[in-house]
């Protein structure tokens, strides 16, 4: 996948998980409200989608070749499913707007869309510092880097606690913000095992398909080598890991704030 597609599926999965913060905290409200919520959810997500896709479509680059024919659903599925999460998100947030419930952890959406962008960008950062000879080697695509980072985090945060005169763990900030780079790393690896003009949709058949392989494979450091055959076992295994350990960091963070009181 190319970089522009890394950056829009990583800002998507903030889009959603912000939503289902959002969700979440309406539910604590008050269950009936939770179903307000939904319509608006809904409403805002197909609006957009209905309006937007077509013209995005027909606007963009070389639609004009094969690989951009409106048979290609890859294209279309794509728009979809890009501007139903923002469109949803759009819909949650007009329902706060009016209804004025505070979200769990008062999260940002610049601050957390920008970390989780982050987070998908760092794995090519092996251009830049490596040169372009060695792009997809398995330290940069694997769980390696994130992980160094996660330590520091836990580290840091158990100083803190450590220092303190109570051994309570509390809503530290650095677990979600971990979290979300953790996240955005996740898709950008899980994203490497679909050729370029894949559909978003194919996600969950492509990652447990025993048929499908990574489109390329990783180059070796050093002793460190996976085949072509593995490539794509070692892009979703690294990336789930990555997905557990970034839902650990958000329970922390979550279970440990303070519940709303309507």
């Amino acid at each position: 996948m190319n970089r522009f597609s890394h950056i829009l599926f990583a800002f998507f999965l903030f889009v959603s998980l912000y939503s289902l913060i959002h969700a979440f905290s309406v539910w604590q409200s008050s269950f009936g409200v939770l179903r307000d919520l939904l319509i608006y959810y809904a409403a805002g997500g197909l609006i957009l989608t209905v309006i937007s896709v077509p013209v995005l479509y027909y606007k963009a680059p070389h639609r004009g070749s094969s690989s951009r024919s409106f048979g290609n659903l890859g294209a279309i599925s794509a728009l979809s499913f890009v501007t139903f999460g923002i469109g949803s998100l759009g819909g949650s947030l007009v329902y706060q707007w009016r209804t004025a419930i505070p979200i769990v952890g008062n999260i940002s959406i610049l601050i957390g869309a920008l970390i989780m962008v982050v987070g998908a960008e760092m794995p090519d950062f092996d251009i830049p510092l490596l040169g372009i000879s060695r792009h997809r080697n398995v330290v940069f695509h694997s769980a390696i880097l994130p992980l160094l980072i996660t330590v520091t985090t836990i580290t840091n945060v158990a100083l803190k606690i450590a220092s303190a005169e109570t051994f309570r763990i509390g809503a530290e900030v650095e677990y979600y913000i971990t979290a979300l780079f953790l996240l955005g790393y996740a898709s950008h690896l899980f994203l490497d095992i679909y050729p370029s003009n894949a559909s978003p949709f194919e996600i969950i058949w492509r990652v447990v398909s025993p048929y499908d392989e990574a489109p390329v494979g990783l180059k070796a450091v050093g002793p460190l080598k996976v085949s072509k055959s593995k490539a794509k076992h070692w892009l979703v295994g690294n990336g789930f890991l990555l997905v557990l350990v970034a839902g650990v960091l958000l329970a922390l963070y979550f279970f440990n704030l303070p519940v709303f009181s309507p």
